[in-house]
């Protein structure tokens, strides 16, 4: 080997080690930036240059173990939904068996009426029945405000997310056209691809998606559907339906669970849609449903009443109209025939609400016929995915139960993701965090390099100098 050769190789050397030495400390400075991805160098020889050695740098990621946590975080976002919407308004529902549920309300409604019926002259049991009525009327009130709350929330969360999606999918074709500019050079990219790193990640909790890295470096991103919703520095808008849940990218319905269309159906995005476009209304049809049962019930076995008026529950204060059921459950109150403190008289709970003169004190006829249609099947609409024939009481209860295990569930599920999303951070750290320590001991063994190559130098020079010192 030549002198000059080698003083090729000592100064690639010297060149190579300050390089790595610089990379230890960007790892080190970097170890708690989040989406961060650790920095790892090879040295390969090259080629004509008389076996000097070269830098290479590649950040340590894993683009499949990436998505399948990406994908984990949109199972949780999809299932962290639902408690978070529904919690403040399944408080004011109670829980089965719960005496604040309308479930518990109807069953001491229905007590009330049978000791009543055993002393219908007693006006301490009249009182009574009345509270109990205004206690279950004031039930089923409070919880159809507290789903319509509810529903209002989940129509801002779904625009929420709608506009940090649409903000997300733009940084991300601005990040693909600064890649396509930046070239292939590892040190020049890596910021950028941290920085398109940290947007898939947030962009992941809002929906499931499918990436593809082009040749020019750029990325592609689809639905799982197949809609594509960024290519090269140009991404697709987003809109949404606060009121259906509907769901668009530019023309293309991308609404989960919908048959037709080519979105998503896991993320964010997906269980507030879901909420909106099918759990909230049929929850909604359910306390109307509820509400309806208690009118026509009361109005068919109210004998003091003609068609057309109302009975003990009335629709804010009229009968029954099969077009105005849409909210009955926020309007149901009790006819005012039977309420001293608007007009009315307590024996009309005996005698019937439209009764105009009191009836015989003893007579328990009405009284009898009240408790009979609650034990009569009342016939509900199957929509509301409960039974379409049953007791008003086993209706309130069914709802109850079922409503409650629509949020039982979705806990459930997102226990099991964050599980797994947990799982897969932790192999996602493992491989691309920043081990201090590690760092720490290739500094050492840089510091070794340096002062091995920094010692050929001298050695070389040394060399120099006696030769030219004999000439």
């Amino acid at each position: 080997m030549s002198i000059s050769s080698a003083f090729n190789i000592a100064r690639s050397g010297l060149s190579t080690t300050e390089g790595r030495a610089s990379l230890v400390a960007g790892n080190i400075a970097n170890a708690q930036t989040e989406g961060y991805a650790r920095r790892e160098a090879a040295q390969v020889t090259t080629s004509g240059k008389g076996g000097a050695v070269e830098l290479r740098i590649a950040r340590q990621v894993d683009e499949r173990l990436a998505g399948m946590s990406r994908n984990a975080s949109a199972e949780l976002g999809q299932a962290s939904v639902t408690g978070e919407i529904l919690r403040s308004y399944l408080i004011t529902l109670g829980e089965p068996g719960d005496e604040v549920s309308p479930a518990a309300r109807l069953a001491e409604f229905q007590a009330g009426l049978d000791l009543l019926a055993n002393n219908p002259s007693d006006p301490a049991a009249q009182n009574d029945l009345l509270s109990r009525t205004e206690t279950l009327v004031g039930s089923i009130n409070q919880a159809a405000i507290g789903l319509e709350a509810s529903r209002v929330q989940a129509g801002d969360s779904f625009t929420t997310s709608v506009a940090e999606v649409n903000a997300a999918l733009a940084d991300i074709a601005e990040l693909n056209e600064r890649l396509r500019t930046a070239g292939s050079d590892a040190t020049g990219t890596g910021g950028l691809m941290d920085e398109m790193n940290r947007r898939l990640d947030a962009l992941g909790s809002q929906m499931d998606f499918q990436s593809r890295w082009e040749s020019d470096g750029s990325l592609t991103l689809h639905t799982t559907g197949g809609t594509e919703l960024v290519h090269g520095d140009t991404a697709v808008r987003l809109t949404a339906n606060r009121e259906t849940g509907t769901l668009m990218a530019g023309n293309v319905d991308i609404t989960p669970g919908r048959v037709t269309a080519r979105g998503s159906d896991s993320g964010r995005l997906a269980g507030l849609s879901g909420l909106i476009a099918n759990d909230l209304p049929q929850m909604k049809l359910q306390l109307d449903e509820l509400a309806r049962g208690l009118v026509q019930s009361f109005e068919i076995a109210d004998a003091s009443v003609g068609a057309g008026q109302p009975g003990l529950f009335t629709d804010a204060g009229g009968a029954f109209d099969a077009a105005q059921l849409d909210g009955l459950a926020g309007r149901l109150s009790i006819n005012n025939s039977v309420q001293p403190d608007k007009g009315g008289a307590l024996w009309r709970l005996r005698d019937g609400a439209g009764a105009t003169t009191p009836g015989e004190p003893g007579d328990t006829t009405q009284l009898n016929a009240f408790v009979d249609i609650l034990e009569t099947g009342f016939t509900f609409d199957a929509a509301t995915g409960l039974s379409s024939n049953a007791r008003l009481g086993d209706f309130a209860a069914d709802m109850v139960g079922q409503q409650n295990t629509l949020r039982v569930g979705a806990d459930a599920r997102a226990e099991t993701a964050r599980v797994r999303l947990i799982t897969f951070e932790d192999n996602r750290s493992s491989l691309e965090g920043v081990n201090v320590d590690t760092e720490l001991q290739k500094l050492l063994e840089i510091e070794q390099a340096y002062g091995a190559n920094s010692q050929v130098l001298s050695s070389l020079s040394d060399m120099l100098d006696t030769l030219l010192a004999s000439v």
